[in-house]
């Protein structure tokens, strides 16, 4: 005796479940289409379930299949085809805060550094190894620290991050010694360098496939923000109250976010759902989102990619991602290596060119306001043009603008500033547009890892850079010739960003966990 029961499922992507006797045994399933290839609240393919019951006495030909449907829902349905809500934009601010305070804090010695260097008795240059143990902290905690995000959740990591580097900055008030600043500033590098690419990565997994970039770009606009409110700090409190007072706003911040991101920052959904035993999670989270998911027991959440918990650097280089990986971290190393070469020495260069040092950090500043505006109009153009063109056109007006300021050095003020402000369009707007290619290089259980290594490759082109300034300049008879050696890197820079375009995106590959 042959029972056949066929079952359309209308509520969303799913499997049929069927209850029938003990003695009836399944000989064939058929269906018809890919199941989970149908979007919510579209017909689904039907499936026909055939069984032989032979075995049964009952004059009932087969056993009546029971009303109950489990759906398999991708949450990158339900993210990529729903306007963006306020649970995601809360999610959006919280991360782009983080970046302002690591913005604010990374650039906060930078601006401190005369008068530490006054105070202390320091000669010119003598900060340089201060500068370095920061940066080489934040490249070992965007290495090493970063990647456990995708073992222990991104909030986690978020969290403690803001934690350490509010602490450590807050410690700096005690110093007393060029080598206690050292080692706080290494202390504190390690938590600025895993809380960034975290941010990052938890943004783009709240964000829809069609403006992640936009969105990414917007988050990562946080960083020059910080540069400037770390630089206005600076002016308004160094001189009434000493070069100290801007650390008790640097360590104050990340405590006061910390806490405000413990009650509020959400996990990344897209994370839950890939890694085991996170499943009640996921559809907490996705109901926040799409409220009429139906029954917690009926549906089973899933993710893009292998599954959660598990990533390391080798991943990195395989299935297809080793090209992929090896220009990113080209193109990283290359940024980073103007975007620190160019903010350490800029005032320097400026001040050794004739303008006054209020003139100097005026144009600094607004260096980095080009930045901010070249950040949004890059993340804009982004989902129109596409993420590599845009970060292409950047790197090209940042050759551009170093061209420029290295070879008119006849110019007044202002015209100076402009041609700053269209360097600092390219070079940070680039480089917040390469860090939106690496969230969309990489799947979510390795978003953290492939992230926080090309940020940490690009932190040691963070430390070449202003050594490489420092000699040039100190060689040079004109202050301005280390910009021309710019032009070299973002050349470099556009060749991989043009090969990571020619590699091919790896296929989602939903996966749910249980």
């Amino acid at each position: 005796m042959i029972a056949a029961s066929n079952v359309r499922l209308r509520s969303g992507v799913g499997i049929a479940v069927l209850h029938r006797g003990p003695r009836c045994k399944r000989t064939s399933l058929e269906t018809r289409g890919h199941l989970r290839d149908y979007p919510r609240g579209r017909k689904a393919s039907s499936v026909t379930v055939v069984y032989d019951c032979s075995g049964l006495t009952s004059p009932r030909p087969y056993p009546r299949a029971s009303s109950t449907v489990t759906r398999t829902v991708n949450v990158s349905d339900i993210i990529d085809t729903r306007s963006v809500g306020a649970f995601q934009l809360r999610a959006f601010l919280l991360c782009a805060a983080v970046l302002f305070v690591d913005g604010f804090d990374v650039q906060a010695i930078t601006y401190v550094a005369p008068a530490i260097s006054r105070d202390w008795g320091l000669a010119r240059g003598a900060l340089g190894p201060t500068f370095s143990a920061g940066l080489f902290g934040v490249m070992l905690g965007a290495m090493l620290l970063a990647p456990l995000a995708d073992r222990v959740g991104r909030r986690r990591v978020i969290v403690n991050s803001c934690v350490a580097f509010g602490v450590g900055t807050l410690l700096t008030l005690a110093v007393s010694s060029l080598g206690e600043l050292l080692v706080l500033r290494f202390f504190t590098g390690l938590g600025l360098g895993a809380a960034l690419p975290n941010a990052i990565g938890l943004a783009s997994e709240y964000a829809p496939h069609k403006r992640r970039a936009v969105i990414v770009m917007f988050v990562g606009s946080g960083i020059s923000l910080g540069a400037i409110g770390a630089g206005a700090a600076a002016a308004q409190l160094v001189e009434p109250f000493g070069w100290r007072a801007v650390f008790v706003v640097g360590g104050i911040l990340p405590l006061a976010l910390a806490a405000a991101l413990w009650r509020f920052l959400p996990e990344s959904i897209r994370f839950s759902a890939a890694v085991p035993g996170r499943q009640a999670e996921a559809k907490r989270l996705l109901r926040k989102i799409e409220p009429d998911l139906g029954p917690d027991g009926d549906i089973a959440i899933v993710s893009d990619g292998p599954e959660g918990g598990k990533a390391t650097v080798v991943d990195l280089f395989k299935d297809g991602r080793a090209v992929a990986t090896l220009c990113l971290w080209v193109a990283f190393f290359m940024s980073l290596l103007n975007v620190y070469l160019a903010i350490n020495w800029l005032p320097t260069s400026l001040n050794a060119s004739g303008f006054t040092l209020t003139q100097a950090n005026v144009m600094t500043t607004l260096y980095h306001v080009g930045g901010v505006l070249g950040t949004y109009a890059i993340g804009l153009f982004m989902d129109r043009l596409g993420a590599h063109r845009m970060v292409l056109v950047g790197l090209l007006l940042a050759a551009v603008g170093f061209y420029a300021f290295a070879t008119a050095t006849g110019m007044t003020q202002w015209p100076t500033t402009a041609i700053l402000m269209l360097a600092g369009v390219g070079v940070i707007g680039a480089q917040v547009g390469a860090t939106a290619l690496a969230s969309m290089t990489y799947p979510v259980t390795m978003r953290a890892t492939g992230l926080g290594w090309a940020l940490g490759v690009g932190r040691v082109g963070s430390i070449v850079g202003p050594a490489i300034g420092g000699f040039v300049l100190a060689t040079a008879a004109n202050p301005r010739a280390v910009y021309l050696g710019c032009i070299a890197p973002v050349l470099i820079g556009m060749a991989a960003v043009a090969l990571l375009k020619r590699q091919p995106t790896p296929a989602r590959q939903p996966v749910t966990a249980s």
